[in-house]
């Protein structure tokens, strides 16, 4: 019986957290679509999809921010590496 309750208490506590995460908002802008790019930029989280519309400040939960982040920065670092190898192919 101890350890029913402890794992209830334990699930409690998990989504607690997890709630008191989704509360912290951040203000985030995706650039402007250009032409033939879709009008929102699609974030799904486990479970969970976001529409969030280009070029308009919207608040966010902060972790949607932070995969919009690491997104961009996997967009960058793809970007960095293709132009470095057309570059090595060059020489």
């Amino acid at each position: 019986m101890a350890e029913t309750t402890q794992k209830t208490n334990d699930k409690e506590n998990i989504m607690a957290e997890t709630t008191q995460k989704t509360n912290d908002k951040v203000k985030v802008t995706i650039p402007r679509a250009r032409n033939g790019e879709p009008e929102d930029l699609f974030v799904g989280i486990n479970g969970v999809n976001y529409r969030i519309p280009k070029g308009k400040a919207v608040e966010v939960p902060d972790f949607v921010a932070a995969e919009i982040e690491r997104s961009q920065a996997a967009e960058d670092f793809m970007l960095d590496a293709k132009e470095r190898m057309l570059a090595n192919e060059k020489a």
